[in-house]
């Protein structure tokens, strides 16, 4: 591993030797275009020496540019989820910030820092390795990128389900200011300003800075009813916090340099600070339609309010975040090719306190856990340009990674009276580091004016070790006389993943594509286990990936219509179960479940009738479907056995709705009173019903609901001005549901409404 680290940073640093990428070999001059026509999108999905229009991609991808970020009011990830089909980025929720994306049914539904994402996030071409925090805001960005399906060649660690791209917008040597003002309800304070600038006759600078402050969506008015029960014999409420939840306090600062050295050589060197103090889950407590009752109520004698955004905590919510990223970008344009190479490092401290059960008992609190994650990577790669037959990506790729979780657990039956502790404390500490390398190549061949064929490889070697005290009781007062028993286990995995396809164009402005892609996700510890399974990791999940589609310019160049249907095979499937051991210890146990198949459909249009009125929309439609899955106890039973096998067959993916729907539209009119432009814009997005949970317990699903945005933005010269709503219908959903000691919900965001400013000089 010594000699791979070596020739990696080796070739890097030469790479990197005052070179960077050159802006006329990162995006094509824009085509001519009839009047009236859509605008071009340009992508960078396939890591070739020149941008590509997204039309010519032969991948199923959403590309998403500042204008559309903008029009939307997009602000971070979960909201650019809602644009495109069968992509679900929605958090954990659980835990603020922390991402669980899945995208064509693939993803990681859980919290298990430990467990790997298969829906990777790329900013500025780093992946980011360690899971929180990574629900990136849409600030100072280019573009967003979002492939579907597995991406495991030029994208590489782990992607199995998909990547998500992003690119922060880089300064030309124009000097420039940019700033942006929103209030809006719920005391909602954003204001944002980038500068931009030549620090001499080849070095561009920008420098953007971007505070966000509201207060939280669910109000805590020490609410519901309270009667005599066995653990609150006065009937009373016990006095708890009266704290909303979740607050946003974030402040972003982003440095960019770009050093021109030469027509053909150029660095650039990107920056990120990222500090947030705000509220931690807003756990809502709930009684399912079933009338189920558990021990709040009948032990506590509580009844949670039936506000869907009222709660009522007793410990008060925190998560502190602070996270540095830094990434240096290298091209040299040889002529014949572009040698790229990109170093990124990311440093992050994660602390959280949270109360999971949403009540205002001490029923399971998790208090004053404590993260900090550091990883570095470096890619290497050569793209060229010197035929028109046919052309190549190759490179190497290396990331490493060290993080650390303190998890602790309160989980107390008798919260304010005489016998104080049932269950007490747990505590769990956990180091993980991880090594993970790769070569690939990606070549493709014009066989004809017409059709073209490509193939690609990627070998990757990971290597994970884990150092972890499993979550147990502490015997002590409080976090003292905790376990202390350290395992030790360590394990290598290794995969070569391949694509092969072909393209057609019958038309200049018609591509037809088919393509089959593998992908695998490595071996995952679970550092919430107990021993056994601390020393014996899931195994590798695999997928293979059959894709066809078109891609379509019509009308003049006014209308596109992107189409996609795929079918992926996806073996060893690692999913996590949850069981309670006696004395009320929960046990989360990770296992490669079994194999399913998902199949669906995905349908992207824009039409402009005319310059006034564009109409953009996405559908996507999915039937993923077990044809195994083992160790979970399907009918619920209380048992796991052999029935349970047939009965898993029948499960749906959690998290996973079968439709997912956008329809958007904006028209714009000149208003020349004022001498400047109006434009109206509406939009839905719809998702289907989920279940939230594995085992798709009813009580636990979510309805399906839909999301209406409405706003008005009245444009003059290079002032904006913009009233918007969002969710006007009020329309309520989850992330996840859970059963404890309680039932409790987690997500939601209500109407919001404001008034926004924006200017660029």
């Amino acid at each position: 591993m010594k000699t791979w680290n070596l020739a990696v940073a080796a070739a890097v640093a030469l790479a990197l030797g005052g070179h960077a990428p050159h802006a006329a070999a990162q995006q094509s001059a824009p085509a001519a275009q009839p009047e009236g026509a859509l605008e071009e999108v340009v992508v960078r999905a396939q890591k070739r020496a020149e941008a590509e229009s997204v039309q010519d991609v032969p991948v199923a991808v959403s590309a998403y540019d500042a204008r559309t970020l903008e029009r939307t009011f997009a602000i971070d990830l979960t909201d650019v989820g809602r644009l495109a089909p069968n992509v679900t980025l929605q958090p954990v929720s659980t835990f603020p910030n922390f991402a669980n994306f899945t995208i064509r049914g693939i993803g990681v539904t859980t919290s298990i820092r430990t467990v790997d994402p298969a829906v990777n996030v790329y900013l500025d071409g780093i992946v980011m390795g360690f899971q929180a925090g990574t629900i990136l805001d849409t600030f100072d960005l280019e573009s967003i990128e979002v492939l579907r399906g597995p991406q495991g060649i030029l994208f590489g660690r782990n992607t199995t389900g998909g990547a998500v791209s992003l690119r922060t917008r880089r300064p030309t040597g124009e000097f420039g200011v940019r700033g942006q003002v929103t209030l809006g309800n719920y005391s909602r304070r954003d204001a944002a300003v980038s500068v931009e600038g030549a620090l001499g006759e080849r070095v561009f600078a920008k420098l953007a800075v971007m505070s966000r402050n509201q207060d939280g969506f669910f109000e805590d008015r020490n609410g519901g009813t309270f009667a005599v029960a066995p653990f609150n014999p006065s009937g009373t409420e016990p006095g708890s916090s009266r704290v909303d939840q979740t607050e946003v306090d974030t402040l972003i600062v982003k440095p960019t340099i770009v050093f021109q050295v030469s027509d053909t050589l150029d660095f650039t060197l990107l920056g990120s600070y990222l500090k947030s103090d705000g509220g931690a889950a807003a756990s809502r407590a709930f009684i399912p339609e079933s009338g189920r009752l558990l021990r709040a109520q009948t032990e506590f004698g509580y009844t949670p309010p039936t506000d869907e955004y009222e709660i009522n905590h007793d410990l008060v919510g925190v998560n502190e975040t602070e996270a540095y990223t830094l990434v240096g970008e290298g091209n040299l344009d040889l002529g014949h090719g572009l040698v790229t190479a990109i170093v990124g490092w990311r440093d992050i401290r994660y602390d959280t306190s949270l109360d999971v059960d949403g009540t205002p008992f001490t029923l399971t609190h998790f208090p004053d856990n404590e993260e900090e994650g550091d990883q570095w990577s470096a890619e290497l790669r050569y793209a060229s340009t010197f035929s028109d037959r046919y052309d190549f990506t190759v490179g190497l790729y290396h990331f490493q990674q060290e993080f650390r979780i303190l998890e602790r657990r309160q989980i107390t039956g008798r919260a304010f009276n005489r016998a104080h502790t049932l269950f007490g404390f747990q505590q769990g500490d956990a180091t993980q580091e991880q090594d993970s390398q790769a070569v690939f190549a990606n070549v493709n061949v014009n066989l004809t004016d017409t059709v073209s064929a490509f193939v690609g490889a990627r070998y990757t070697q990971e290597q994970k070790e884990l150092s972890a005290i499993p979550i147990g009781l502490c015997t002590g007062g409080g976090f003292t006389a905790c376990p202390t028993n350290r395992l030790q286990s360590e394990r290598e995995w290794s995969d070569t993943s391949y694509r092969v396809g072909g393209e057609w164009r019958p038309m200049e402005d018609f591509l037809v594509y088919a393509s089959y892609t593998t992908g695998f996700r490595s071996g995952n510890y679970n550092s919430r286990a107990n021993a056994l399974a601390i020393q014996t990791p899931a195994d590798p999940e695999e997928v293979g990936a059959l894709e066809a589609g078109f891609k379509s310019t019509w009308a003049d160049g006014r209308a596109r219509t992107n189409f996609a249907v795929f079918r992926t095979d996806y073996e060893d499937i690692q999913r996590i179960t949850q069981g309670t051991l006696p004395g009320g210890l929960i046990v989360q146990t990770l296992l490669n479940a079994g194999k399913a198949q998902i199949t669906g459909v995905e349908l992207e249009a824009t039409f402009a009738p005319s310059d006034a009125f564009v109409v953009d929309a996405s559908a996507g439609w999915m039937e993923p479907e077990f044809e195994e899955f083992r160790g979970i106890d399907a009918d619920r039973n209380g048992t796991v056995n052999a029935a349970d096998l047939v009965a898993a067959k029948n499960l749906r993916f959690d998290r996973v709705p079968e439709w997912t729907g956008y329809l958007g539209a904006t028209w714009t009119l000149p208003v020349r009173a004022f001498e400047g432009e109006l434009s109206l814009r509406g939009s839905v997005s719809y998702r289907s019903d989920y279940d939230t949970d594995v085992a798709n317990n009813p009580e636990l699903a979510q309805d399906a609901y839909s999301v209406v945005d409405a706003s008005v933005n009245w444009t003059r010269d290079r002032w904006r001005v913009s009233a918007f709503g969002r969710n006007l219908g009020n329309a309520y959903w989850v992330d996840v549901k859970s059963i404890g000691q309680n039932f409790q919900a987690f997500g939601g965001v209500p109407r919001t409404y404001g008034l926004e400013v924006a200017f660029g000089f």
